[in-house]
């Protein structure tokens, strides 16, 4: 019987063949990391809404990539815009991944803003940094710490188109129960470009943990704009913390001065919108610096709507805080359920100031007077000639 060998040249010649097939293959698996492709004297404004954060109100954060720093760190000047007011800072972020760093200049009043950007812009730094950079497809990256087993890993493809532009994405992703949680990544970008990604809960409705996406994209630092108060008009309604609750407050008169009663009226929903009943509740009032200026704790509102009677003293920003204790006699479990919504005092005009505009207005009058006096003597000096 004959048998047949493969020549040696036939066989180096599929080994070399099937190791450049190979190699190619592992070149076209694009990996990614977050500040992957970050380039000096960019920036990006992102829209983000984050469950610890300005509670769950969306804000505008503006990064520019200015300088790198001796070590490598980001300098960059950033600031924030939440419900017209802008906050201005200078972030020192971790070229590895992007992380706040020690070294910034950021106030007391950015902070949240700051943590807020880390839970969500940079969640997937756990899982893919500069020194660990992950496959946009194949292998899970991971396990999401939680309630129950969590992998997470590249699970397709999108293209999205947000306000920043148009991305060929892969999708991030991990579930829990019929809950899944997507983060839309782009190769050689620095973030995500938009997220989807809900609280670990164990029990339904999940609510939003965090969302965000990118609004703009450029070159050059972007101006810091000019706060514009925005003064709230009521009716206002917000979800609690987990989004099991709203929470409804108006008030009368609708502008609200300092020296006159304000009457604010509470109402109670469940998460389809639809009235409870029997809410145990606590109502504070804060100023801009944090100060208590009106408190009720324990209050019940037995068909679901209750008020509350406050006088200010001064004018300026304030904070109302409702927190559902129970409903019905059952508490609300480990989540504190409570929503917060800012109002606006408006001061009264100022006496001096009505000082100020009725001299004004005199001198004005006054010299008006003058110059028709004037003008007429001398046209009556003229035909006199």
């Amino acid at each position: 019987m004959e048998t047949k060998f493969v020549a040696p040249s036939a066989i180096a010649l599929v080994l070399a063949f099937g190791i450049l097939t190979a190699g190619n293959a592992y070149a076209q698996t694009a990996t990614w990391y977050v500040g992957e492709g970050t380039l000096q004297n960019t920036y990006v404004t992102y829209r983000i809404q984050e469950i610890q954060t300005n509670d769950s109100t969306p804000y505008e954060l503006t990064i520019y990539f200015k300088e790198q720093d001796d070590r490598g760190a980001w300098i960059a000047p950033s600031f924030v815009v939440s419900e017209g007011k802008v906050i201005p800072g200078t972030l020192r972020l971790a070229d590895n991944n992007l992380t706040p760093l020690g070294g910034g200049e950021v106030s007391a009043e950015m902070q949240p803003y700051i943590s807020g950007y880390q839970n969500s812009m940079t969640f997937l730094e756990a899982y893919a940094s500069k020194s660990n950079p992950k496959a946009l497809s194949g292998n899970p990256w991971g396990n999401v710490a939680g309630t129950g087993a969590a992998v997470i890993g590249p699970t397709g493809s999108e293209t999205v188109t947000v306000g920043g532009g148009t991305f060929d994405t892969s999708i991030i992703s991990y579930s829990r129960g019929n809950v899944v949680n997507k983060i839309w990544v782009a190769d050689n970008f620095p973030y995500p470009v938009k997220a989807l990604v809900y609280a670990d809960v164990t029990e339904p409705p999940a609510p939003i943990r965090y969302q965000f996406e990118l609004l703009k994209q450029g070159e050059g630092q972007p101006e810091t704009p000019q706060s514009t108060e925005e003064i709230p008009q009521p009716p206002l309604k917000k979800s609690t913390v987990t989004s099991r609750y709203q929470v409804q407050v108006s008030w009368d008169p609708v502008t609200i001065e300092p020296g006159k009663e304000t009457t604010f009226t509470i109402s109670f929903y469940d998460n389809q919108g639809f009235p409870v009943e029997n809410v145990g509740y606590d109502f504070v009032v804060t100023d801009a610096d944090g100060n208590t200026l009106a408190e009720e704790t324990n209050e019940l509102a037995r068909l679901g709507v209750a008020e509350q009677k406050i006088t200010f003293e001064s004018g300026g920003g304030k904070s109302i805080l409702v927190t559902v204790n129970s409903v019905s006699g059952v508490g609300t479990g480990d989540f504190v359920e409570s929503a917060d919504f800012n109002i606006v005092v408006v001061p009264e005009f100022p006496v001096s100031a009505l000082i100020v505009a009725g001299a004004v207005i005199s001198l004005v009058v006054l010299m008006t007077r003058f110059r028709s006096t004037s003008f007429g003597s001398m046209f009556g000096n003229r035909n006199a000639l």
